[in-house]
């Protein structure tokens, strides 16, 4: 096996006096077992990629620029299979593809890589939990919600889920106190594992919280792309994008493309979640909420007063581009007390003073209260967990023997990598502020809800995307991709593309377009499998030296129509599995 122990770089570059970044491994990952694993492996090689076989100990090498085409059959399973339970048919893009690692689409996260896809995931709740261990088996986030019925008693109702129960982390049932008051569930937007490995010494209050918890070293997001509204509706839901329809930030209805909760609206998550069932099954008497960043959140809550029965949850959500709160009548409430920003100027002051200088400045960057970026900064995490908690403590959540459900998502990581990069101070700053609030939110629930009372569940949606320069990778410029298939293929209208739409991992085709071009689906993906460095040139995206021996490099692993992805899915399982 190469030294990089995964399927993953095993040599890449690094800028000068960084600590390194492994995107294979990660976190506990160092400490591992490794599993053997029949697949594909791209490495990275004195700066060249290679496409390797790895069967038992025989391992060729093959430069991909001398081969024809690779055969998707060899593609990693679990790539395969992350991207099929991500794709949704109709919703999700036309032709669904695979970076070749270490090329990246810019600043995006939505991989099937394990570096985007490898997750913290950690339950606490000494009245529940085993505390104190760990476990080594792969898990995925969709794990918990049907773990959570678990704990409510409630898995015959729940049904099955794609998730399985975290069986191990729990107390025997005789055990337990019962049912918890309050099942609270925290995720680090873009908090996957090579964020926390970037940053090993901005997180030690969640280390030590992981260390009194049952964790999971091999847990995953477990589907592809590893984007925001997906990952959260499998938080909610139990299920992948395949059965609840959130495939994407943006999908394909009725030949358009809108944004996956377009109109603020759960219409298109096609799966109940946990909170919609538990909460009718109860006579609407749980309170059901959510305090988080974005409508794209809401899928850990589900559809509210949208569903037959239901009742308007608890939706608290940011009002982009100001500093406010919002919701969504009918299907969520927001409280009265939320519409000021009381408390936020105190947490700038706290922010702006650390450096010893009144200057309204950190890093460099200003802290305006009012100004919708500074959720970008750690001054918000610090406003967040104090809003929270009000919340919390008015709405009553674990107040009484009927188990409450709370979610929350702390986006400012996730914002600062998207704004700065996930390798620039500013995310160290912001997950080490983030961090700060761990103990503020444990002690705060034992005071609200008892110490035994409640399990607080930890995870993150995505790793992020460290600089193409940081992995000696090339930067796809999708622009110039869809301007490249327009030149190829465009001939009978070239006014109008062929390309819907192009998000790099989906690309969306229009129907009507290919048809005057007498063209299929199977012949675009076979030229985005034959793209090259060279064909990605634009007048920003140059040819730097470095780049100059590798411009014939394939961009792409291998690029699939979704019937030809099932037709892998069922070889590599044949020959993989």
């Amino acid at each position: 096996m190469p030294a990089g122990l995964g399927y993953l770089p095993a040599t890449v570059a690094y800028p000068a006096g960084g600590p390194p970044l492994n995107p294979t491994t990660s976190i506990t990952r160092a400490r591992r077992l490794r599993r053997t694993l029949a697949a594909t492996l791209v490495v990275a090689v004195a700066g060249t990629a290679s496409v390797v076989w790895f069967r038992d100990d025989d391992i060729p090498e093959v430069d991909p620029s001398l081969v024809a085409d690779v055969d998707a059959c060899d593609v990693p399973l679990e790539l395969l299979e992350r991207m099929w339970r991500g794709y949704y048919p109709g919703r999700s893009g036309d032709i669904i593809t695979i970076e070749q690692f270490p090329a990246i689409y810019g600043n995006r996260h939505a991989t099937p890589w394990p570096y985007t896809q490898e997750v913290p995931l950690f339950l606490y709740g000494p009245g529940y939990i085993e505390g104190g261990t760990t476990f080594d088996r792969p898990v995925t986030v969709a794990d918990l919600a049907p773990t959570f019925a678990e704990l409510l008693d409630f898995t015959d109702e729940f049904g099955k889920r794609d998730g399985r129960v975290l069986e191990e982390a729990l107390l025997p049932k005789a055990q337990r106190n019962g049912k918890p008051r309050l099942i609270f569930t925290l995720v680090w937007d873009g908090g996957g594992d090579n964020v926390l490995e970037r940053w090993p010494d901005a997180w030690p209050e969640l280390q030590q919280l992981m260390d009194r918890s049952a964790s999971y070293t091999e847990a995953t997001v477990g589907s592809s792309p590893s984007i925001t509204p997906t990952v959260h509706a499998t938080i909610g839901t139990g299920d992948f994008a395949n059965k609840h329809g959130m495939p994407d930030t943006k999908i394909r209805i009725k030949g358009s493309m809108i944004d996956s909760w377009q109109g603020f609206s759960p219409r298109y998550l096609e799966r109940q979640t946990l909170g919609d069932m538990w909460d009718r099954a109860n006579d609407n008497e749980p309170i059901v909420g959510v305090f988080a960043r974005d409508s794209w959140h809401a899928g850990m809550i589900g559809h509210g007063a949208q569903l037959e029965g239901g009742d308007a949850d608890l939706g608290v959500f940011d009002h982009l581009g100001d500093v406010n709160f919002r919701t969504r009548t009918p299907f969520y409430y927001m409280p009265e007390y939320l519409e000021n920003e009381e408390g936020l100027q105190e947490a700038i002051d706290e922010i702006d003073l650390r450096d010893g200088e009144d200057d309204d400045e950190w890093l460099g960057n200003q802290l305006l209260p009012y100004t919708g970026e500074i959720r970008f900064g750690p001054a918000w995490p610090i406003y967040q967990t104090e809003r929270m908690f009000q919340i919390l403590r008015n709405e009553r959540f674990g107040a009484d023997e009927m188990p409450d459900l709370f979610y929350t998502n702390y986006k400012s990581a996730d914002l600062a990598g998207h704004l700065w990069n996930m390798e620039e101070p500013e995310m160290r700053d912001v997950v080490r502020e983030q961090d700060r609030q761990i103990p503020k939110i444990v002690e705060g629930l034992d005071r609200l809800v008892g110490k035994d009372n409640y399990v607080l569940a930890f995870t993150a949606d995505h790793g992020m995307q460290p600089y193409a320069r940081v992995l000696d990778g090339w930067s796809i410029e999708m622009r110039e991709v869809t301007k490249d298939l327009g030149e190829r293929f465009d001939k009978v209208t070239p006014a109008r593309s062929i390309v819907q739409s192009n998000r790099g991992y989906y690309i969306w085709l229009d129907e009507d377009e290919m048809r005057k071009e007498d063209l299929t689906a199977e012949d675009i993906a076979a030229y985005i499998r034959d793209y090259r460095i060279h064909d990605n040139l634009s007048p920003t995206n140059e040819l730097r030296p470095r780049f100059e021996p590798r411009r014939n490099q394939r961009l792409y692993l291998t690029a699939l129509t979704p019937e030809q992805l099932e037709e892998a899915l069922s070889c590599a399982r044949r020959e993989q599995g």
